[in-house]
């Protein structure tokens, strides 16, 4: 994979999703590890490539969770990697993994799943606790926003709801679900979406438990009218 990706990764630009994205002096979010748990050390990566490549990346994004050794060693444990590629050829995914099970995300999942199709903030927030953070990048506005505690997550999915709501066309909004994978050995769940206000979507979960720690998400809003979900 990596080989693949070699001669791109020499041309990459807009690192992100924390500060100057568009001057250049951009940088991941890097979360440290307060404890030697699994949830807790995560990175969150946004990325291009120039666009003078025959094979352009146009959007990227990378987010890692990690796991400790017995000798204090950090190795990855999880990583989904999401990229726009306009010019490439689409290969055939592996197949959908298992999406129920007897593992606790899977019903914590089920339970978020169903909430987010109803708008139902009470039930949705009972994954999320005061030590939960939320980071949403938008790529067309190169914009982060940090969402940590219930208070201000309860705020995002209100502002997001909203959004959804208001871009229905007909009555409809577009809603989809574009990839679905649940990895309980890792703790993470991987989703790809889309919306009439959010053309593009992925979110990257990391549970602790049934608990969501951290949840990394990328979007490309709609324009002109711009409905993100940032309030």
């Amino acid at each position: 994979m990596f080989g693949q990706l070699d001669t791109k990764l020499a041309n990459v630009n807009n690192i992100g999703p924390s500060g100057a994205v568009a001057a250049g002096a951009g940088s991941p979010v890097v979360k440290e590890a307060a404890e030697a748990s699994i949830h807790n050390g995560n990175v969150f990566l946004t990325w291009r490539t120039v666009p003078e490549l025959a094979k352009p990346i146009a959007l990227a994004t990378d987010s890692f969770s990690f796991k400790i050794r017995a000798d204090d060693k950090y190795l990855i444990d999880y990583q989904s990697i999401v990229t726009t590629e306009e010019k490439s050829e689409c290969t055939a995914g592996p197949g959908q993994n298992p999406t129920t099970g007897s593992e606790e995300i899977f019903a914590a999942w089920t339970n978020h799943l169903t909430a987010f199709a109803e708008k139902n903030i009470v039930t949705i927030m009972q994954e999320y606790d005061d030590n939960s953070i939320v980071e949403v990048y938008d790529n067309r506005e190169k914009k982060l926003d940090t969402y940590a505690g219930t208070a201000r997550i309860r705020a995002m999915f209100e502002g997001l709801f909203d959004a959804i709501t208001k871009g229905a066309i007909d009555g409809d909004e577009g809603v989809n679900i574009g990839l679905l994978e649940i990895e309980p050995e890792h703790n993470s769940v991987f989703l790809a979406w889309a919306s009439n206000s959010h053309p593009k979507a992925t979110d990257t979960f990391v549970f602790k438990g049934k608990m969501i720690a951290r949840q990394n998400i990328v979007v490309t809003t709609q324009t002109p009218k711009s409905q993100g979900m940032m309030v």
